[in-house]
C-alpha cells in the first residue's frame, strides 16, 4: 500500500507543532498557565473526599494506581 502525499494544510500544521519547542511563550500565556495548573490541582484536592473523587481513586487503584493519601477505603 503506498503513502498517502501530506497534504500542504498538514505539512504546515506539522511544521508550526515542530518548531514551537524553540518559541518562547509569552507572560501572559506562562501566567495563565500557572493559574490553571493550580488551579486543576486544588480541585483534585478537595475533590479526592467526595464520592466522584472517592470512585476516580478506587479506579485508579484497580489498575494499579497507587493511593496518593487523600482518601481512604
Amino acid at each position: 500500500m503506498a503513502a498517502e502525499a501530506v497534504s500542504p494544510v498538514m505539512a504546515r500544521l506539522s511544521a508550526y507543532m515542530s518548531e514551537a519547542r524553540s518559541r518562547a511563550l509569552p507572560e501572559q500565556v506562562l501566567e495563565k498557565t500557572k493559574h490553571h495548573v493550580l488551579d486543576t490541582v486544588a480541585a483534585m484536592v478537595s475533590g479526592a473526599e467526595l464520592p466522584p473523587g472517592r470512585a476516580a481513586i478506587e479506579f485508579a487503584r484497580g489498575y494499579g494506581g497507587s493511593d496518593p493519601g487523600l482518601a481512604t477505603a
